[in-house]
């Protein structure tokens, strides 16, 4: 008897997800671009469904594997309904791979424009967050870009997913920016995406990824480039690999290029009285891939020299790019992107609390030291370069 009421209970449990929806009812949303409408002041919104028929293996199509659908509102959500109205499929978001925002209002304000995905929950946090450059947000979708996948949205994602490979540009998601913005003590950089024209016939523009876009609280007040971004990286210690080309010791016609493999980065503040300052303690380890001059070291001393010759240029190359955009930062935005406040509040938690309401002023004026130093460990397989038989 047990049996067979357990047996019954079994049954009513397995009556289905109530709330399921049906795939061939819905539309995979693959990236969203945001744009202010001029005519309200208040959105366009532009959702990228997929269309996986024309991205079939079996049965390949010419056409574009995407539709891009733009709808406006005076709320975020107002717009994302609206789509309805144009689209024969609902909306999914939870596979959403980017949140595309134009530089205008980007200007106004974040926060107000996230909160809908924020307290909706259809959109997951660490979707990427990008700011769209001199161009609107749309465009960004509509144009396309050199990938192999046909989906700007694909692209786009691998992209970014690529920033821990190269120093030039940052990939940023939306619940880092909420934890920055409302955390304090520090500002965010968020990625940046320009629309690049191309001189070649086979295609006239792409999408681009450089520099970062700098927000005090959630505004943007400004633009890192690709130095002032690497300035940043240097202090982020957010770099898995990267390239870095310096002027040859041995013929400053030419150039080395060393392989990043390994950073570590330490902000040190100092409280003494009245007194606060920081110290940006950088190391870093990397090896010799490519040396364009030609020659050879006649002996292990040399290349001993020639090593610590480009160590010291790789110094002075990090440290120029740090100091550059630590002074940016201090003098033209007044933004704390490098969490100065957020390592005194960790290390001088009272500290903090009796400056934490004047730290945006202090910011500006706060001194600071940057200690670098690099170790080139190898210089792969060759002891040093081909000189040409005469």
């Amino acid at each position: 008897m047990k049996r067979i009421i357990f047996a019954i209970l079994s049954l009513l449990l397995l009556s289905g997800c109530w709330d399921r929806e049906e795939l061939k009812e819905i539309g995979i949303v693959a990236a969203i671009a945001i744009d202010k409408d001029p005519k309200t002041g208040g959105f366009i919104f532009t959702s990228q469904l997929l269309k996986p028929a024309a991205e079939s293996t079996q049965t390949p199509s010419p056409d574009k594997p995407f539709l891009l659908i733009s709808t406006t509102g005076l709320t975020i959500f107002e717009a994302i309904r609206a789509t309805n109205q144009q689209v024969d499929r609902e909306g999914f978001y939870a596979h959403n791979k980017v949140i595309i925002i134009s530089e205008e209002l980007a200007k106004e304000g974040l926060l107000p424009i996230l909160d809908s995905f924020q307290r909706g929950k259809e959109i997951r946090g660490y979707v990427w967050l990008c700011i769209a450059k001199d161009t609107s947000a749309r465009r960004v979708l509509e144009t396309e870009s050199m990938g192999v996948s046909r989906i700007p949205a694909i692209i786009i994602n691998r992209m970014l997913e690529n920033t821990t490979k190269h120093l030039n540009s940052i990939s940023s998601n939306m619940l880092n920016f909420y934890k920055e913005v409302l955390g304090g003590g520090i500002d965010s950089v968020v990625s940046v995406l320009q629309i690049e024209e191309k001189k070649n016939k086979s295609q006239d523009t792409a999408v681009k990824f450089t520099g970062g876009a700098v927000f005090k609280k959630d505004r943007l007040v400004g633009f890192l480039d690709e130095s002032e971004i690497r300035g940043y990286r240097w202090v982020k210690g957010d770099i898995e690999t990267g390239a870095i080309s310096l002027q040859s010791v041995l013929d400053k016609s030419k150039y080395v290029a060393v392989e990043v493999k390994k950073i570590n980065t330490n902000i040190i503040p100092k409280v003494k009285g009245e007194e606060i300052s920081f110290t940006i303690d950088v190391s870093l380890e990397g090896l010799v891939t490519e040396q364009q001059s030609t020659g050879t070291f006649e002996d292990p001393k040399q290349l001993i020299e020639f090593l610590e010759a480009m160590e010291d240029e790789n110094k002075k190359l990090i440290e120029g790019e740090i100091n550059k955009t630590v002074g940016r930062a201090q003098k033209e935005f007044q933004a704390d992107i490098l969490g100065f406040g957020k390592k005194l509040n960790k290390e001088y938690p009272k500290t903090w609390n009796k400056v934490k309401d004047n730290w945006p002023k202090m910011f500006e004026e706060v001194p600071y030291e940057v200690k670098v130093d690099v170790n080139i460990t190898s210089t792969g397989l060759l002891k040093g370069p081909f000189k040409p038989v005469q």
